[in-house]
């Protein structure tokens, strides 16, 4: 092995090193070594027998080999340059596979002595890689052997940071770009606004047009996240363009279609909606077990955050975060899931880990605490832990917290007290792996809350990407349940059936409350509230209830067995986990219907006017009735009208500080405009935002934010008559400002609604409950 060109520059003690902690594998014909989109951390050199590389290029439907590794050849070297695995490595023939980890490689090669032979050897690995990696690329698809090498020459490798700008707008056209790994943004300044022109993925190329023509960058090129780009200098673009006077025009056509087709995708979702998915379409692109909260069902209970925290100590999901606008897979019929998607929804993304494909905490881990297992899922072993922080500092989304560690958790060795000088802890999101499935994802009340593998199950993302839906759908992943709708109306139908007949027996003196059917149908009613009461306990008790621990074999999983896969557990082919309590709600509602029903048959509203016990507790039950019924109503229909008026979904904490930093925003774009945009902020938009009944009339239009900006406009264009437009500038964000400011006092008038019923229910159903008792008491001794 250390006679390949690859390993022969290495002296006495490298070679030690590296077999001491590299490894042999041999593989059988037709077992995969590795799949196009892995993470590693190893490249392989083949000892004996054939390895095959296969990829699928960009605009090809099927793999084609890019080349096969014969004895003495390397594979896998792209874990040298950092990134996935860029192609499939498949064993054509009985193989044997030294396995180097690159870091160890590379400590080794520094080791030897010998650094120009370490340099050497690691340009080697560089340029192998590079070249696999222009072998997977449409753009060489016709390429002979020197053209490559002429290619491999020339081009560079370069790193991009999330934001960071590749070029900008007028700056010189000097090199062509192709995308080895990561997203790029193309966009362009209008205005106030950035207009994204295309979404770059990996295999695409940028920047040739300017070349052509040699002009200045037209657009700027921003990478949407980590991005490892290769430069080709203009001269040698330029002389493959003149070799092969087809191949740049016909690569120009396909993107140019995959452009028109983005442009339809985004043009469609987008235009009507102030956030929509496509922000941050990268995070969406890497993420594989993202949290999403359907806004337009959320009750905004805080069940999820309070759950997590039952059930962990402290909560590893905050309700703040990216409020979007997407269309979702519900599952179901193709007809039936076309028609829900037709409409966007607005989604909540909490701060909680989804779980990433290439994990940016996981490479800026120093102890190699962060790692994922089989399944995917991102997950942090407690006792190599240190707490130094890097990977809370690395999450672009800020999902990961650094706490106390508690007292059970194990510590990493080697402090000069043993462990004990490692206080904290980095904790985020693991989807429970201990249990049958996340707590936040079970316990809501409403099924608003789940996990979505984005470039799947998000439509517009799919789309966008050219990815595939999934084999299986999830079934009704949000909102409602869809047989709910049919209880609830059986049970008010059989509740008004069950209560008529009553009120029309007592009526004819057929009935009376402490004899026959209605003396039965007080007993049921009692029964009925003490079912009632029970709704409490499974929202309260969900660690001893239904959150237990997961079981292989008989036997609770061990700290040390693979957890159950994300994307099976949550987004694969698996049931998907669901909410337990959506049933438990509307099967307390019908509930409550039919308790209502039995109550009106057990007895009237009492006639005699005289302050009984039994006048006390039908005042009571009716009471807490109506603001059972009124919390109903409010989740159900406010939180589609909290969505439509939300620019983010804010908590009631948030809304003096969001208030605050809008009327200081107003204050500082007023200053410096025109006499005539100062105003119209005098005359216009400042009563707008004052007017007391504003919130209201924002709510009645149904109108969402963009909507209500558009409305406003056309007020004062009806003022203005045509005059001043020149004098204008900054009324656009003027309207903006005051259209939140309507809409907040809207948000918290909303938020009152969905939270002001259920403390009233509560407390007069537990006076209700006690009457209820004083009044079986007392019908049992016969005193009324």
């Amino acid at each position: 092995m250390f006679n390949t060109p690859w390993l022969r520059g290495l002296d006495e003690r490298a070679r030690r090193e590296i077999a001491g902690a590299g490894r042999l594998r041999s593989i059988a014909p037709d077992e995969v070594v590795y799949r196009a989109g892995d993470a590693g951390d190893a490249f392989f050199v083949v000892a004996s027998g054939r390895v095959g590389l296969r990829a699928t290029r960009r605009g090809d439907d099927r793999d084609t080999e890019v080349r096969a590794a014969a004895p003495g050849d390397v594979l896998g070297e792209e874990a040298v340059v950092g990134t996935p695995r860029r192609t499939t490595a498949v064993a054509l023939a009985p193989s044997v596979l030294a396995e180097i980890p690159v870091h160890l490689f590379r400590r080794a090669a520094g080791r030897s002595g010998n650094a120009e032979a370490a340099e050497e050897l690691e340009r080697a690995l560089w340029r192998s890689a590079t070249r696999d990696l222009l072998g997977t690329l449409a753009f060489t698809r016709d390429l002979d052997p020197g053209d490559l090498d002429a290619l491999l020459d020339a081009a560079s490798h370069r790193r991009f940071e999330r934001g960071q700008a590749v070029y900008r707008a007028g700056d010189p056209a000097t090199e062509l770009w192709l995308i080895a790994d990561g997203m790029v943004q193309i966009q362009a300044e209008e205005g106030d606004r950035i207009h994204v022109r295309a979404y770059l993925t990996r295999g695409d190329f940028f920047g040739d047009v300017e070349l052509d023509d040699g002009h200045c960058r037209e657009a700027t090129a921003v990478a949407s996240g980590a991005t490892t780009l290769l430069s080709v200098p203009a001269g040698v673009f330029a002389a493959l363009a003149r070799k092969h006077p087809d191949l740049i025009p016909r690569l120009r056509r396909f993107t140019g279609e995959r452009h028109a087709a983005q442009d339809a995708v985004v043009a469609g979702p987008a235009r009507h909606h102030t956030a929509h998915v496509f922000r941050d379409l990268y995070r969406l692109q890497i993420a594989r077990s993202l949290l999403v909260i359907d806004l337009e069902t959320c009750a905004r209970c805080g069940h999820c955050a309070w759950s997590c925290a039952d059930l962990h100590g402290a909560s590893r999901l905050v309700r703040r975060g990216d409020k979007v606008v997407a269309r979702v897979d519900d599952g179901g019929d193709d007809a039936g899931r076309i028609a829900r998607q037709a409409a966007p929804r607005s989604l909540l993304l909490p701060n909680s880990c989804q779980h990433c494909e290439r994990p940016a905490c996981m490479i800026e881990c120093p102890t190699g605490a962060i790692g994922k297992d089989t399944g995917g899922e991102v997950v942090i072993r407690d006792a190599l832990c240190t707490g130094c922080g890097a990977c809370a500092k690395a999450c672009p989304w800020e999902n990961i917290v650094m706490a106390p560690r508690p007292a059970s958790s194990p510590r990493p060795g080697g402090g000069a007290r043993g462990g004990a000088d490692f206080p904290d802890l980095a904790v985020k999101c693991d989807l429970c792996r201990e249990h049958d499935g996340p707590a936040c994802v079970q316990a809501c009340p409403t099924g608003s809350i789940f996990r979505v593998n984005p470039a799947e199950e998000i439509a517009d993302v799919r789309d966008l990407l050219g990815g595939a839906r999934r084999a299986q759908e999830r079934g009704a992943s949000s909102g409602a349940p869809r047989g709910d709708a049919a209880l609830l109306a059986g049970s008010a139908i059989a509740a008004a059936g069950i209560g008529a007949a009553g009120l029309m027996a007592h009526a004819g003196g057929g009935a009376r409350p402490g004899e026959g059917a209605a003396l039965w149908a007080g007993a049921a009613a009692a029964a009925g509230i003490a079912l009632l009461l029970l709704y409490a306990v499974p929202k309260r008790a969900a660690r001893w209830l239904w959150m237990r621990p997961r079981r292989r074999g008989g036997a609770a999983r061990g700290a040390g067995d693979a957890a159950p896969d994300a994307a099976t557990r949550e987004t694969g082919d698996a049931a998907p986990v669901r909410s337990r309590l959506r049933w438990h709600l509307s099967g307390h509602l019908a509930t409550g219907f039919v308790t209502a029903g039995l109550a009106l048959a057990h007895a009237p509203w009492p006639r005699s006017g005289r302050p009984t016990l039994g006048a006390a507790l039908h005042l009571v039950f009716w009471a807490t009735a109506a603001a059972g019924a009124f919390t109903a109503a409010a989740y159900r229909l406010a939180p589609r009208r909290l969505a439509r008026i939300e620019r983010t979904a804010a908590l009631p904490e948030d809304f003096a500080v969001a208030r605050a930093e809008l009327l200081e925003r107003l204050y500082r774009e007023v200053s410096g405009r025109s006499d005539l945009v100062k105003k119209l902020v005098e005359k216009v938009l400042v009563p707008y935002v004052r007017s007391p009944l504003g919130p209201l009339a924002l709510l009645a239009s149904g109108r969402g934010l963009r909507a209500e900006e558009r409305a406003l406009r056309a007020r004062i264009d009806a003022v203005l008559e045509g005059r001043g437009a020149e004098r204008l500038a900054g009324l656009a964000e003027l309207i903006r400002i005051a259209v939140e400011l309507r809409a907040l006092r809207a948000q918290r008038a909303l938020l009152l609604a969905l939270r002001a019923g259920l403390p009233v229910h509560i407390v007069t159903f537990g006076v209700a409950v006690a009457l209820l008792a004083l009044h079986a008491i007392t019908a049992a001794s016969g005193v009324r």
